[in-house]
């Protein structure tokens, strides 16, 4: 193969890379933008931030003990505090064993934040877990495909995998913290 042919060739990989990396970039942004705000929710996962408080009023079989509300209440965090004759009062509420009317608050996520958290909890029985995949194989290319923006030996270059090294550091870093 000539010179003149091989440089040819390196430009068009370079070309066709740059092509790609664009498209493929823009394609990513509104997924990118779901998932850092889904990422940016779930590191906050053990406060109260983005969460609301929702009452609910559930009428469910009379005089149960106070160790089957929360299965039958669907609540596995569920702790008794007080009983008295008619009354259970539990960490969420309380149950009147007479009517059978279990009244209770529960902190969660608005539906819209619940939606968009399945991004992360994808799991691979989900048809949507294809997805999650597909995404990190594009970002996966996005990030080898920057290596084509520019020649090699240039100073820009060298800069851009001194910066690849330095978040590679920064990752296997924080994976100790």
């Amino acid at each position: 193969m000539s010179k003149d042919n091989q440089h040819k060739k390196v430009r068009s990989t370079t070309k066709i890379m740059r092509a790609l990396h664009r498209d493929i970039g823009f394609l990513m942004i509104g997924l990118t933008i779901i998932y850092c705000i889904s990422g940016i929710v779930l590191v906050y996962r053990d406060t109260d931030t983005f969460t609301i408080d929702e009452q609910y009023i559930e009428n469910i079989k009379p005089n149960m003990a106070a160790h089957e509300l929360g299965s039958a209440l669907k609540l596995r965090r569920l702790r008794v505090l007080e009983e008295t004759a008619d009354t259970i009062y539990f960490n969420y509420g309380n149950y009147c064993k007479s009517s059978g009317e279990a009244v209770y608050t529960i902190n969660t996520y608005p539906d819209v934040v619940w939606l968009i958290n399945g991004f992360h909890k994808t799991k691979s029985r989900f048809g949507a877990h294809w997805l999650a995949v597909i995404y990190g194989v594009l970002l996966f290319f996005l990030a080898i495909s920057s290596l084509w923006m520019y020649k090699p030996k240039s100073k820009k270059f060298i800069r851009g995998l001194v910066l690849t090294a330095i978040g590679l550091i920064i990752a296997v870093i924080a994976l100790y913290i």
